[in-house]
């Protein structure tokens, strides 16, 4: 799967009691097409590409002799967004192209993209 590090890093804030807020911070993105009608003409609602976008941060899950094993993505918060498809008309076979789209829908910079074995749906 194709990771995006992001800047500034993606924040939550939870009220866990009347006096303090916990804030969570992810510095990692991640994201999947969940709709993509092809052939679509006209700018309907139904003719939007669909992303589900994943705000987080990688962990390993450790080996029994302490080595760093499979990574994890441990979710802050994620985001559904949709695009017109002349938005990502330039898409072709570059998705970094699609992450750096989907970054500036949340006002973050892609520094850099790479490819991890990481599911998406954990």
């Amino acid at each position: 799967m194709l990771v995006a590090k992001i800047n500034p890093p993606a924040k939550k804030f939870i009220q866990d009691s009347p006096y303090s807020v916990k804030e969570f911070v992810g510095e990692y993105m991640i994201a999947k097409c969940t709709k993509l009608p092809i052939g679509a003409s006209s700018q309907s609602e139904n003719d939007k590409i669909e992303f589900t976008v994943k705000f987080g941060n990688i962990k390993y899950e450790p080996n029994l002799d302490g080595t760093p094993g499979s990574p994890l993505f441990e979710l802050v918060y994620l985001a559904n967004v949709k695009f017109k498809g002349a938005e990502l008309a330039n898409w072709g076979t570059d998705d970094a192209f699609v992450y750096s789209a989907l970054a500036q829908k949340f006002n973050f910079q892609v520094i850099e993209t790479f490819e991890l074995d990481l599911p998406f749906n954990n």
